[in-house]
């Protein structure tokens, strides 16, 4: 299991790919609180760059994909993108 995140600077992301499910769930526990105290809200489910997944709206407005690669039946990567620059084509659309 992997997690890859892409804030491109501007929004928080991890710095480095998340390895092995303990961390993954570590982390995503960590996370819990945050979750909690703000909802995601998603705008939309479908492909993203051709696998299953979601945008979302997070805290502080910030529009995020979510993809997941699933092999076997289980999840082995979720690479999220809340770079505001890749995701700009999205905002146009009047997604939020």
């Amino acid at each position: 299991m992997t997690v890859h995140s892409d804030g491109g600077g501007k929004r928080p992301a991890a710095l480095a790919p998340i390895l092995g499910i303990d961390e993954v769930m570590h982390v995503h526990a960590s996370l819990a609180r945050v979750f909690a105290a703000e909802m995601s809200r998603v705008v939309r489910y479908g492909l993203i760059n051709g696998l299953p997944g979601f945008v979302t709206v997070e805290s502080g407005d910030t529009l995020q994909t979510t993809a997941v690669a699933i092999v076997d039946g289980k999840i082995a990567a979720i690479d999220i993108v809340r770079n505001p620059d890749k995701l700009r084509h999205l905002g146009e659309g009047g997604v939020h």
